[in-house]
């Protein structure tokens, strides 16, 4: 049996698109992370996004995973306890609420959780950990992490830490006993406290975190690259994805 793995998607307002109605709001979801779940033989589902707690708690309830993807907006810093400083771009408060909720009641349901950039992001400020709002501004000597070349390809390493789940998962895929991966990077924020009960699983070489996983759940980790974008080209990247549905495979049998 496929399984079935809730997608958050993203939102916009005000598009070009010719509709009858001014303004309506879109929701959307770029077809890589369809593509990546369904070559796994994974059913992706877009999810609607909701303040409601009931509602969210039936569409966990019928759920075998959750994706917290990535969007072209950044993480509130009122839920990690800061105020907006003048470089932290745009933010869409009812989808950071709504996978806030989501992302708690698939914990508490023991439903397998992957994010991805700003999907760990948000599992890491979930968990009481802080981002950093813009790391050009806000930490010395970093490299650049939003890269100038296609998202497709690769731009720097990472330091993948040989005692984490991750390295059990990539395996083989990594670079000898140096355990780097090459990934991808788009992204101006990043995890600055690591969330109490999880542990960085990947390390770029500037210092910023890569990865994280929890130690306390059965399947709960992030990663601040779009494995979604490599995992047709290099199979390394499409392990995440394995590992995932596997985990959530074990959910849809009980």
């Amino acid at each position: 049996m496929s399984v079935l793995v809730g997608i958050t998607p993203d939102t916009h307002s005000g598009s070009k698109l010719k509709t009858r109605i001014p303004d309506e709001s879109i929701v959307y979801l770029w077809d890589r992370y369809l593509e990546a779940l369904l070559e796994n033989c994974a059913i992706p589902v877009l999810l609607p996004i909701t303040d409601n707690d009931e509602q969210i708690c039936s569409i966990v309830n019928h759920l075998d995973g959750v994706l917290l993807a990535g969007g072209n907006f950044d993480v509130p810093p009122e839920m990690f306890g800061e105020e907006p400083k003048p470089w932290l771009g745009k933010v869409k408060m009812e989808r950071s609420n709504f996978e806030l909720k989501l992302l708690k009641e698939a914990v508490r349901s023991d439903v397998p959780v992957l994010g991805i950039c700003g999907g760990m992001q948000m599992i890491n400020v979930a968990f009481g950990g802080t981002l950093y709002q813009d790391i050009d501004q806000e930490r010395s000597g970093s490299a650049k992490h939003q890269q100038e070349q296609r998202a497709d390809s690769t731009s720097h390493t990472v330091a993948v830490s040989p005692e984490s789940r991750l390295c059990e998962i990539l395996g083989v895929g990594l670079k000898s006993e140096l355990q780097s991966l090459e990934v991808n990077s788009t992204h101006h924020q990043a995890i600055r406290d690591l969330a109490q009960g999880f542990r960085a699983s990947a390390v770029s070489p500037d210092g910023i975190v890569e990865g994280i996983e929890s130690q306390a759940h059965r399947f709960l980790m992030g990663v601040q690259w779009h494995p979604e974008l490599l995992y047709n080209q290099m199979d390394v990247h499409n392990r995440i994805f394995t590992a995932f549905l596997e985990a959530a495979a074990t959910r849809s049998s009980l």
